[in-house]
């Protein structure tokens, strides 16, 4: 009889010891002031060059737009690469046969199209940039923050500066901040 007490006691404090899955516990990391300065540039750049790359693409939609309207006789009209002609299928005389018509750009209309298609390039390079440069910020602040893991499981990410860095445990699955950049989570934890 005295066995069956001491197989409760040791039943009763394994079950002590086990770790409390009902807890909510999220993995936390608070940024340094240089950090939260980086961060809210980052964004700031980030937030920029994509509201630079909506206008364009807007300004470039409406143009088109505007100027298949002056063109309804032609459908899905596009430009060519040198911005002399617009362009569009039409019906061909036999299957098999394509044909497209071609509209002669004024030098107004070449001008602008060339301006627009520019500012597009400009815009998507630089909403490029500022997603490069977030991503890195990101990589390396938890590469910072998320300790030495030598064996797996980690996450090998390059930097666009080719530095290859580690990202441990529980900080693989990403991270989200507060609105000021004071403190950072992981994703885990979500």
């Amino acid at each position: 009889m005295p066995r069956i007490p001491s197989i409760l006691t040791a039943t009763f404090c394994l079950c002590l010891s086990l770790p409390c899955t009902s807890q909510d516990l999220v993995p936390s990391i608070r940024l340094s002031p240089e950090e939260v300065a980086k961060a809210k540039q980052l964004t700031q750049s980030l937030r920029d060059a994509e509201e630079h790359n909506n206008k364009a693409n807007a300004d470039w939609k409406q143009f088109r737009q505007s100027y298949q309207a002056a063109h309804s006789d032609l459908h899905g009209i596009k430009f060519t690469d040198d911005f002399r002609l617009a362009v569009s299928r039409v019906d061909s005389p036999a299957n098999g046969v394509l044909q497209v018509a071609t509209i002669e750009l004024t030098a107004e209309e070449r001008k602008k199209l060339e301006g627009l298609s520019q500012e597009m390039t400009e815009s998507e390079q630089s909403l490029r940039q500022a997603r490069i440069a977030w991503h890195d910020f990101q990589s390396q602040f938890l590469a910072n923050h998320s300790g030495t893991c030598a064996t797996p499981p980690y996450s090998e990410l390059t930097l666009s500066s080719g530095k290859s860095v580690r990202i441990c445990p529980p900080w693989m699955q990403g991270v989200a901040f507060t609105a000021d950049f004071e403190l950072a989570f992981s994703l885990k934890g979500f």
